[in-house]
């Protein structure tokens, strides 16, 4: 099968474009071809197909200048994207479109093309900018629903975007536009859901349960070596005001001399350490970004890791590593975390933002070595059955079938 991956960015800058590449291995492994569909840009990946990637899109402009018009725009429709598209769609004769995320930078105009030339588009749902301005669902942390299909412009009202007027108004026209001439809505044959909690809150925002499949991401444990010991506390992501890590700080003061590593970088990192060095803290050790072996080496030495997002997780890849990792995992219930982690039997679950409930579980897992490896065992365990590249493979191929199927 010819498979295009339309996707805004063709190099690793977040678990979307992870994902997008172990799926792109594991298609081609099984003798598949897959052509990417990106913007240009000097970070991206190799590929003989870039000459059809879209200009790059700044959106650290004025939006009063020329150039800041022109970026909203493009946000609304992208008329370079639909015409690069359309060649790359006639020169490639794909038999299947597979979307990650094509907002803002590539917008849907490119829908329609596939689907004028009876290609079938599927689309995997990596956040919730398919039904909201606001595609991360929080703003002001907290859980931020203000808005419906027919209220987006609740947004403005909210400041739902970044705190800002000017940005919710063009994210809140940006979603009518496309509403209106229904870019998502007609031109998407199946939507896959990582989680069941994404799967339900797409169908309470008016999309079609009959287009919504449930595959859930996947992990390679053949290349994670378990260690069931550990001598840390573990935070692997983006340091960022959704992620609750300050809920983490704050539960490490609480908890005597237990070590705590933060391993990302982002925007609130500075703040973050502030906080740290305020509470006196020196157990909490902000580590900075890591990844390949480096990354497998923090998870190695940890004896749990903690996920206390405050945010709804759409389904929660650093859960998948630490389980390849052998590695009991304390997490939010929020979103698709309180799917993942099993209370109780693979770590603990605790109300997002209570610093007191976090810290005992920490004291509780930290104190009993025993259960973090008992966890930790049956964590990997289940990575292995559940969540294994074979059967990822075998779903997404039922998904492809079945959008194939519908076009005949």
């Amino acid at each position: 099968m010819k498979i295009v991956f339309a996707n805004k960015d063709f190099y690793v800058k977040s678990g979307v474009e992870r994902y997008m590449f172990d799926l792109r291995d594991l298609l081609v492994e099984h003798g598949h071809e897959v052509i990417p569909f990106a913007m240009r840009d000097g970070r991206n990946e190799p590929t003989g197909w870039d000459r059809w990637f879209v200009s790059p899109v700044r959106t650290d402009v004025p939006a009063i200048s020329w150039q800041g018009l022109r970026t909203v725009g493009r946000y609304m429709y992208s008329f370079e994207a639909r015409r690069k598209f359309g060649a790359l769609l006639r020169e490639s004769r794909p038999d299947l479109v597979h979307v990650q995320n094509i907002y803002h930078q590539i917008s849907p105009s490119i829908l329609p093309v596939a689907r004028r030339r009876g290609i079938p588009v599927v689309m995997t749902a990596h956040d919730f900018k398919l039904i909201a301005p606001n595609y991360g669902l929080f703003h002001d942390g907290q859980v931020c629903r203000h808005t419906r299909p027919d209220r987006y412009w609740e947004a403005v009202r909210h400041r739902c975007v970044r705190g800002s007027v000017a940005a919710s108004a063009v994210c809140a026209a940006e979603m009518s536009l496309h509403r209106l001439l229904g870019l998502w809505r007609d031109n998407i044959d199946l939507i896959v859901a990582p989680s069941a909690f994404v799967a339900a809150t797409l169908k309470d925002y008016g999309i079609d349960s009959k287009k919504i499949v449930r595959v859930p991401h996947f992990i390679d444990t053949s290349s994670w070596k378990p260690s069931y010991e550990g001598s840390y506390a573990l935070y692997v992501g983006r340091l960022s005001p959704e992620k609750g890590i300050e809920t983490l700080v704050r539960a490490a003061a609480t908890v005597g001399d237990l070590p705590v590593r933060v391993v990302g970088i982002g925007p609130d990192g500075e703040r973050l350490r502030r906080l740290a060095d305020d509470l006196n803290l020196r157990n909490v050790t902000f580590v900075g970004y890591r990844s390949g072996e480096q990354l497998h080496q923090e998870y190695a030495g940890a004896r749990f890791v903690v996920v206390p997002s405050l945010c709804y997780e759409t389904f929660g890849l650093t859960t998948l590593e630490s389980y390849a990792a052998g590695k009991s995992v304390i997490a939010s219930r929020m979103g698709g975390l309180s799917e993942i982690v099993e209370d109780g039997r693979t770590g603990r679950l605790v109300s997002s933002g209570d610093v007191e409930e976090l810290a005992e579980a920490m004291a509780g897992l930290w104190n009993d070595p025993k259960s973090c490896e008992r966890m930790g065992r049956l964590a990997r365990q289940i990575a292995e059955r559940d969540y294994s590249p074979e059967r990822h493979y075998q779903k997404i191929m039922r998904v492809y079938r079945k959008a194939l199927e519908r076009k005949k």
